[in-house]
């Protein structure tokens, strides 16, 4: 009886072990098929082929990008998304340096941005980068490239891009209330600081554009924002009002005193010709003749001493020296290639001098 039973017990646990084995044995078949199918099997994301169904249209701007390395993918994608937009807001390059000084002091709005790297802001434009996240990335071993997904919360946009219009405006706003209060608004300090209020105008008004295609209604609140355009007009109508005399000495035919009325003609000023006016153009020319070896060539040297002056506090506005030496048969057409000089370099050279005066301007 009991060897009968022992034979079936060894039986029982024969069976059994078999079972178990059995098991353990699926069990690890089954680890390694699970992991092999992992690998083989991943699909591609939807957005690479367009919409991405965790970031639907009616929430987020999307831009898909490509390329070989993951960098170069991820900048793609947030040109793709920027396209949107359309044409780009002037990058910080463009932007004169009073406007940098203004970012930095918080004055006016800057673009920022937390979430994407050093190296991608250095090779985009940074206000490209608003409120845009780099959520997913997708590498396809069997294509050799890598994808990226750039993705703009339209809830997050409207935030970010209404609190820079409102703070930019507010810097409008206070700049034009400035002058306006005062006895004696038409001056070129002030019309510095219109200069300055109209270059925030410009970034506001691109500003606006990308909150129109994020928020249509949210964008019609800030409708009434001052433009570049008014604010422009508001320059020329103060510029009208501020008269400069131009004064040029060793200038029998005007030459010179002409190509400065037409300097700041273009900045939309009047100026008049030796008249006693708060602001003046001063210009005092020095000739000098000389010949080479043979006496063949006649020389004029000439040094020009230029200035934009404010005659009331004493200061120079913008200095300008011109300095050279013209050549020809004769001295008499060696002076009046001299005097071309300093005509070019006085409508030319001096425009730029003076811009440059209203962009080191410190409005703030």
């Amino acid at each position: 009886m009991s060897k009968v039973n022992l034979s079936c017990a060894k039986k029982s646990f024969g069976i059994g072990a078999f079972f178990v084995l059995g098991a353990i044995s699926l069990a690890f078949m089954g680890c390694g098929s699970t992991e092999n199918a992992s690998k083989s099997s991943k699909k591609a994301p939807d957005w690479i082929n367009g919409t991405s169904s965790a970031y639907p249209k009616s929430a987020y701007l999307t831009g898909t990008g490509s390329a070989k390395d993951k960098k170069s993918a991820e900048i793609d994608a947030i040109n793709e998304l920027a396209s949107v937009f359309g044409q780009k807001i002037t990058s910080a390059t463009n932007s004169s340096r009073r406007m940098e000084e203004a970012q930095k002091a918080g004055v006016v709005a800057n673009a920022e941005s937390s979430s994407i790297s050093q190296d991608i802001l250095r090779e985009v434009n940074q206000n490209d980068i608003i409120a845009v996240d780099i959520p997913e990335f997708y590498e396809s071993q069997s294509e050799g490239k890598w994808y990226a997904l750039a993705v703009m919360s339209r809830e997050k946009g409207t935030q970010i891009y209404s609190g820079m219009i409102e703070k930019n405006q507010k810097e409008v706003s206070s700049i034009i209330k400035q002058f306006q209060a005062e006895k004696e608004p038409n001056t070129l300090l002030n019309f510095s600081r219109l200069d300055f209020a109209e270059e925030v105008a410009k970034v506001n008004e691109a500003y606006l554009k990308r909150l129109t295609i994020l928020n249509p209604l949210v964008a019609k609140q800030y409708e009434s924002i001052y433009s570049p355009a008014q604010i422009h007009k508001m320059k020329a109508d103060m510029a009208a009002k501020i008269p400069i005399c131009v004064n040029v000495d060793e200038d029998s035919d005007g030459r010179i005193a002409k190509a400065f009325q037409e300097a700041m003609a273009s900045f939309g000023f009047n100026t008049t010709l030796g008249s006693n006016e708060r602001y003046v153009i001063s210009c005092k020319n020095h000739f000098t003749e000389s010949e080479n070896s043979n006496g063949k060539t006649k020389f004029c040297e000439y040094a020009a001493e230029c200035a934009l002056i404010d005659t009331f506090s004493g200061e120079t506005l913008v200095p300008m020296s011109i300095t050279g030496r013209e050549g020809s048969p004769t001295y008499q057409n060696a002076m009046i290639r001299a005097k071309q000089k300093i005509s070019s370099k006085a409508k030319g050279d001096f425009a730029q001098s003076f811009q440059k005066y209203l962009g080191d301007f410190k409005a703030f």
